[in-house]
């Protein structure tokens, strides 16, 4: 099997595979970069969803 040959059956997969790659490396990249991540609180009192959505209730049910 030739170059050209292999080039022509191919060629799709050639430059494909490797894009493919280099995108996943690159988002991997970004996502793992310090400065895209948020500062995580270490107080450990997380409020609930429930509790975040409890004024929301209330003030529609106020109208």
């Amino acid at each position: 099997m030739s170059f050209q040959t292999f080039w022509r059956d191919y060629k799709v997969l050639v430059v494909m595979v490797p894009l493919v790659g280099l995108i996943h490396l690159g988002w991997h990249r970004i996502k793992s970069s310090p400065v895209f991540q948020i500062p995580n609180k270490d107080d450990g009192s997380e409020p609930d969803s429930l509790a975040l959505a409890s004024p929301q209730k209330k003030h529609i049910q106020g109208k």
